[in-house]
């Protein structure tokens, strides 16, 4: 039987219709949830034919008095209107089904829930749907594309690294969006927190909205509200999928024959003989009539070592070091509820195998909350904690495994690992095998608990008080053995020992707040104040012991080894006191006010700006709810948003206030140790050196944004969407900027200097059609752009970046924007080289760069330019989602167009040797390098040296970022209903998902992208895997 408190309502009317009060009168319970058992407050429940009914408290509950014979109107904006008869049943559970495009339409705010009706602000909302599809094991990662305004960037590792940007940059030093967790602000990495486990997530874009957090607000702020339990149910759900990962657009290396006859080029069109040259490869080679070069033979020595341990290979490192990873997902849910009570617990396991081997990521979570109803169901209280422990090694070999020559092995034929092999000339590198291998075990582990307690007393009809201690506790600790090991092409480290570490952060944060909500007449207000104390505090330790005599992880602690030894140690804290208040305020579901302040209180400030002010206000017209729009059939809903609000940043070293000075206890260059007695062994005295200047003058950094939007539902919903425009300031940017050498050693300080503005406009439009025969879909787009400019910058540092230290700078321009050369092509015939402009190291084949000034040299001073930006013009997503009876279908695609990366795998393809180490392998595109058998090719001549230097930043690297990804595609089928009840499920749907499996970049034009993937140009980069998955979720009660 299910059972609810009283909602803590206010009557729509005072006037009572007589009728209805008669002697069988009785109190009836309910509570009103959505499709996703969501509860939705704000809902009118009202007894039909009379103007008597409540609204539902913040959980979907409410009480009213009524009789057998009533019937009650249950109604809500988005939401279709039902009517249900009372009868003999007092407790009610009411679902309502949204209207077609009314999706999210309560949302949680910042410390109190809006009806999407009546937001004024920009906020982004994430479905239920979209969250569960997510196969990372960071949620961020995969809503990528998803929501206007918010970029999402991620590598592959089995970690899932991502960075989250809400609109654009906002400072030189900006902080990472704040991320709220059932109301606790966290610092919390999102890898911690399970995705089975979210309910929904809300992201607050513009000041007005996310203000009330203030200081920890400047780059934004999500709001995650996870699952709660459910009263008068119980259910056990549980959902699971298994897949796989590999490695998508695999670069082709050059094979031993390959490199053998690229090096041969290389080396004639230096003018050299390739067999004085190098000791691995023998070449047969004449010239011909022509004066060409022939090569008639290229052949590499039988053996690498003296020992004949390690013959000649033809190794696919690649191959080698790479695998199918593997992903494992199980979740199990139980919720449940009673008259008094609701409780949820889960337990979850993830597992995900990198594509690299010896990688992973496994993440073991348990989280459990519950809420008591006591004192005449007047008092709330509960708990909401989750527990997480992840044991990661997320190393990567990208960039050794394609730069390893091919001719090297893996192994020698005794069983030992092979290896550059450098009595022959061969550079300093090591075999990545070994390396990934030998680190298996050198794991990281992670412990992390999240979670608070809260009372909520109902003080008056209209008045809740609410208190909240919340605790975020995680540590973690890592013990890594440096191993002894010997390659066979001669290389060693005799030299072992113990690396080990933990750490520990705690942050406790203790809220108290007064809620008011007071609905008269055509009047509702609802308003909240409160206060805030955080406290920070990290600490870390960290020892190394050389010699260990057994290289094995059951003996290899410090006390076991017996050499030198080194420890280090930090730790860290601040506070911050915050009070506030907000006010949402609707006359006649038309004319929509809203406004906060926050004053904020920060210890890494000193007395005279110790407390900063953020205020915001913002106001909202439905005009579809005038009399002149609301009958209209085509719009239905139509509302003007315009706001303004500021944000702080205080995102610096708390000890940026004072000078700063540590003791570097060793002898030599910038040690502080001194041999005051004479002797420069032995014990030595230690001194202290300053390491950073501080500056007690520090303030706030201040972001002040506007923001004008339009919502908008025509066709009876089918089409809707919504529309913003931002305009942000950050000004006193928190910036350490360098310092001249004569200001000494630990000149750094931390200034307020640098002022930068952000503009940009978002779109988010979606299509609900109903074909009919069972048949649904959804089609929804979005497309979101931002420019940012630097305004003002410290004069002494206007060329920091970028510009040419004269007359050339970056303000005025994007911060991320490129400064160079122009690459002019190539040097294609001796004329050209001999009528061009001064350029040392010109020659046939080489790179031609463009004389900007007309001087008659290529200088440094005054052929550099502003080049293009990595930030996009525009960013875009494409869902589609579609339902058959049983069957379910979505695609995702999501891209980015108009921004120029650095392409670094150009360095390696395109060049025998611009690096510091010599020698490396390359992707096979460097056979179509220019010579004079090939004059056509745009791929400068190869070279052993680089007399031209052209490793310098030019257009020639510079490539279009803009891609077009398949992010997700999605079929599943659900069980009939008559299956269900056969097998005791009460849902039951199994499903197959891929990610990633089509990655389109541009092809055409000079700008063509020609490395692996734009959107993770370097070439170290961890690439997105494609990944495939099959699942299954069942439910019963």
């Amino acid at each position: 039987m299910y059972t609810t408190l009283p909602a803590f309502a206010s009557p729509i009317s005072k006037s009572v219709n007589e009728k209805n009060i008669i002697e069988n009168q009785q109190t009836i319970y309910g509570i009103v949830i959505d499709e996703n058992e969501m509860p939705i407050p704000g809902i009118t429940v009202k007894i039909k034919g009379t103007n008597t009914g409540v609204v539902t408290d913040f959980d979907g509950e409410f009480s009213i008095e009524a009789s057998e014979n009533d019937v009650l109107v249950i109604s809500f904006m988005g939401y279709r209107t039902q009517e249900v008869e009372v009868g003999e049943n007092t407790n009610l559970r009411i679902i309502m089904e949204e209207d077609v495009a009314a999706l999210d339409e309560v949302l949680v705010t910042g410390y109190m829930r809006q009806r999407k009706a009546d937001l004024t602000g920009a906020v982004a909302t994430v479905s239920t749907d979209e969250i569960e599809k997510n196969v990372y094991s960071n949620v961020m990662q995969g809503l990528q594309g998803r929501l206007p305004g918010v970029t999402v960037t991620g590598d592959g590792s089995p970690a899932g690294g991502t960075n989250i940007q809400i609109r654009g940059l906002t400072s030189l030093r900006s902080a990472p969006p704040l991320i709220v967790i059932d109301g606790l602000p966290t610092n919390v990495n999102l890898n911690d927190i399970n995705p089975n486990d979210i309910a929904s997530i809300q992201v607050l874009k513009d000041a007005a909205s996310a203000s009330i957090y203030g200081s920890r607000a400047a780059s934004g702020v999500i709001l995650i509200e996870t699952k709660k339990g459910k009263a008068g149910e119980v259910k056990i759900e549980y959902r699971g999928s298994m897949g796989i990962s590999s490695f998508m657009n695999r670069v082709e290396m050059l094979n031993t024959q390959q490199y053998g006859e690229a090096f041969w080029q290389a080396a004639v069109n230096d003018g050299s003989d390739p067999n004085a040259m190098t000791q691995i490869y023998n070449y047969d080679w004449h010239v011909n009539e022509n004066g060409n070069p022939v090569l008639d033979n290229a052949s590499p020595i039988e053996w690498l070592n003296d020992e004949q341990t390690m013959p000649s290979a033809d190794t696919d490192w690649f191959e080698e070091g790479t695998r199918l990873g593997l992903q494992n997902n199980h979740n199990l849910t139980m919720t449940g509820g009673s008259e008094k009570s609701k409780s949820m617990l889960s337990l979850n396991y993830y597992e995900n195998q990198g594509t690299q081997i010896h990688s992973w990521f496994r993440r073991y979570t348990l989280r459990f909350n519950s809420e008591y109803q006591v004192f005449n169901d007047r008092l709330t209280i509960g708990e909401n904690v989750s527990l997480s422990h992840m044991n990661v090694n997320n190393q990567s070999r990208t960039n050794e495994l394609v730069r390893m020559p091919s001719i090297i092995p893996v192994h020698t034929t005794d069983g030992g690992w092979g290896g550059t092999a450098m009595p022959l000339g061969m550079d300093d590198y090591w075999n990545p095998i070994r390396q990934l291998t030998m680190d298996k075990d050198n794991d990281n582990k992670h412990y992390t608990i999240v979670g608070n307690i809260f009372a909520d007393l109902k003080l008056l009809n209209n008045l809740n008080f609410r208190t909240s201690l919340g605790v975020e506790y995680s540590t973690g600790n890592f013990r890594h053995i440096d191993f002894t090991w010997e390659e066979g092409g001669g290389r060693q480290d005799i030299n072992n020992g113990v690396n080990t570490g933990w750490n520990q952060n705690i942050t406790t944060t203790f809220t108290n707040t007064l809620n008011y909500q007071l609905e008269k007449g055509k009047h509702h207000l609802n308003a909240v104040a409160g206060m805030e104390a955080v406290k920070y505090n990290f600490s870390d330790l960290r020892g190394f012991r050389r010699d260990i005599e057994v290289e094995n992880y059951d003996y290899g602690y410090l006390d076991a080894a017996t050499g030198t030894q080194e420890v280090y140690g930090g730790g860290d804290e601040w506070t911050l006191l915050s009070y506030f208040s907000k006010f949402n305020y609707v006359f006649d579901e038309k004319y929509l006010l809203s406004a906060t302040i926050r004053y904020d209180g920060s210890s890494k400030f000193g007395e005279k700006h110790q407390y900063g002010f953020f205020p915001a206000a913002s106001a909202g017209w439905r005009i579809s709810e005038e009399n002149f729009l609301k009958d209209s059939d085509l719009i239905q809903n139509l509302k003007l948003r315009a706001s303004w609000g500021m944000n702080g940043n205080s995102n610096i070293p708390t000890n940026a206030l004072v000078n700063n000075y540590d003791a570097a206890y060793h002898s030599g260059l910038h040690g502080t140790s001194y041999g005051l007695a004479g002797n420069e062994t032995g014990r030595l005295y230690s001194g202290y050196r300053r390491i950073r200047t501080g500056n007690p003058n520090l303030k706030w950094e201040a972001t002040s944004q506007t923001n004008i939007g339009v919502d908008f539902g025509f066709l009876d919903g089918a089409l809707a969407g919504s529309f913003d425009y931002f305009h942000k300031y950050t000004d006193g940017m928190l910036y350490e900027p360098p310092y001249i050498a004569a200001i000494g050693e630990g000149g750094q300080q931390w200034i307020n200097a640098a002022n930068m503005t952000n503009k940009g406009a978002e779109l988010i439009v979606s299509y609900f059609g109903n074909g009919g025969d069972d048949f649904s879909y959804s089609i929804t787009g979005n497309i979101s752009t931002y420019r940012n400019k630097i305004d003002d910058l410290p004069e002494s540092v206007k060329y920091t970046f970028g510009g040419n230290g004269l007359d050339d700078d970056i303000l005025g321009r994007p911060r991320n924007s490129h400064y160079g050369f122009i690459a002019d092509g190539l040097f294609t015939t001796q004329d050209q080289v001999d009528n061009s402009p001064f350029q040392p190291g010109k020659g046939l084949g080489r790179i031609r760069y463009r004389d900007l000034n007309n001087d008659g040299r290529i200088t440094w001073e005054h052929d550099r330019t502003w080049l293009g930006v990595s930030d996009p013009d525009f960013e875009y997503g494409i869902n589609f989602e579609a339902k058959y009876k049983n069957f379910d279908f979505s695609m995702f695609w999501q891209g980015i167009a108009g921004n120029t990366v650095w392409n670094d795998w150009k360095t390696y393809s395109d060049f025998w040797n611009v690096h510091v180490q010599k020698g490396l392998n390359h992707p096979t595109r460097i056979l179509n390098a220019w010579s004079p058998a090939n004059p056509d090719s745009d791929i400068p001549a190869l070279s052993l040296i680089n007399p031209n230097d052209e490793l310098r930043s030019s257009t020639y690297f510079l490539e279009s970022g803009s891609y077009l990804k398949m992010r997700q595609i999605e079929v599943g089928y659900s069980l009939p209903e008559n299956v269900l009840s056969t097998i005791g499920f009460q849902n039951a749907r199994f499903y197959v998902n891929a990610q990633n499996i089509i990655n389109i970049s541009k092809w055409w034009g000079d700008d063509a992208y020609t490395g692996i993937d734009p959107e993770s140009p370097s070439s170290g980069a961890y690439v997105r895997p494609q990944i495939f998955i099959a699942g299954i979720n069942v439910s019963f009660n």
